[in-house]
């Protein structure tokens, strides 16, 4: 979000921006040469989209002009609307997929290939925090099976943990509307036991009240909820909405949330009666959305690579991630 008003005759500048990683997952970032805008910070390569040109075409040419690479697949996954003081704007993000050549600095500017988890956003431009996000969340969200009562919650938890045995999820959301505050903690507390030796995240999706006894967990926060707030949620690791339309997402992107949950994209056992978006739309949705987002509804993990395909970060389910 930004932080300080623009002049309203700001130029509004439109910039392709390439995710390349190597083999090994190590992200490519460039430094922005002394003299220029925000000068010294790190970024990830790309350029101004020229007048009368595709956001994709201008990516293929500034990192063939950059870098000396040719773009075989690009996947278009965020587009990120950011005010500087001097200036508004709009990056036009990609996942490159299929890339030919060998990196080199061809302006001068130095290069790096980084681990994401060694990028430090103090390092980047305010407007490069959703693609930090991006390039750190895993693929895959089981949203747990919710007991009906109390006696359930073990085997919820058994299959919960065969799940993160089997490699089915890399982050988990419990979700248990049926269940009192104390029954909840405690399943809560039973999934973070499984979860946190395998360095799984977990997000609760409960009252953020109900929570203080849990400082490192995420927080979902379901429509209900998320209308209520005027701000994110303090005190929380990452924080993300459930939502269903453009007005949700925009509402998440301003809310700071760290990425958002779309559905329903198929049709769902557990919301029947919703109207599925389908892949077009959801392609649609994503590709204006300023933060990364998963699709959820007839998901399963032959859905991955679709989702991705359409901008996703990944999929969120619940039977299509459970082993067994």
């Amino acid at each position: 979000m930004p932080s300080t008003a623009p002049d309203p005759a700001a130029e509004l500048v439109e910039v392709a921006v390439g995710l390349i990683r190597d083999a090994a997952g190590r992200v490519l970032v460039t430094r922005r040469r002394a003299g220029g805008h925000l000068a010294g910070l790190w970024e990830f390569p790309g350029g101004k989209v020229a007048a009368h040109e595709s956001a994709a075409a201008a990516l293929a040419r500034e990192l063939h002009e950059e870098l000396g690479i040719r773009v075989d697949a690009a996947t278009h996954c965020l587009s990120i609307p950011h005010d500087y003081p001097e200036r508004r704007v709009m990056l036009r993000v990609f996942r490159v997929t299929k890339w030919a050549g060998h990196p080199e600095g061809r302006e001068g500017q130095p290069l790096e290939w980084r681990p994401p988890s060694a990028l430090d956003a103090t390092d980047f431009p305010a407007a490069n925090a959703p693609m930090l996000a991006l390039l750190t969340l895993p693929s895959t969200c089981l949203i747990t099976p919710s007991p009906r009562s109390a006696g359930a919650m073990g085997e919820v938890i058994e299959r919960v943990e065969q799940a993160l045995a089997a490699g089915c999820a890399g982050m988990v959301q419990v979700r248990a509307p049926h269940l009192e505050r104390d029954d909840y903690l405690e399943l809560l507390a039973g999934v973070l036991g499984r979860a946190e030796p395998r360095a799984i995240p977990v997000l609760a999706n409960a009252p953020p009240q109900w929570l203080t006894a849990f400082p490192r967990v995420g927080l979902h926060l379901p429509e209900h909820r998320w209308r209520e707030l005027e701000r994110r949620p303090p005190g929380f690791g990452r924080v993300a909405l459930a939502v269903h339309d453009r007005a949700g997402l925009d509402r998440a992107a301003a809310l700071g949330a760290d990425f958002a949950i779309l559905s329903p994209v198929r049709a769902t056992a557990t919301h029947p009666a919703a109207v599925p978006l389908g892949w077009q739309r959801f392609a649609q949705l994503v590709r204006g959305a300023a933060l990364p987002v998963y699709a959820l509804g007839g998901m399963d993990c032959a859905s991955l690579s679709r989702a991705q395909a359409a901008g996703a970060q990944g999929i969120a389910a619940i039977r299509g991630l459970l082993a067994g």
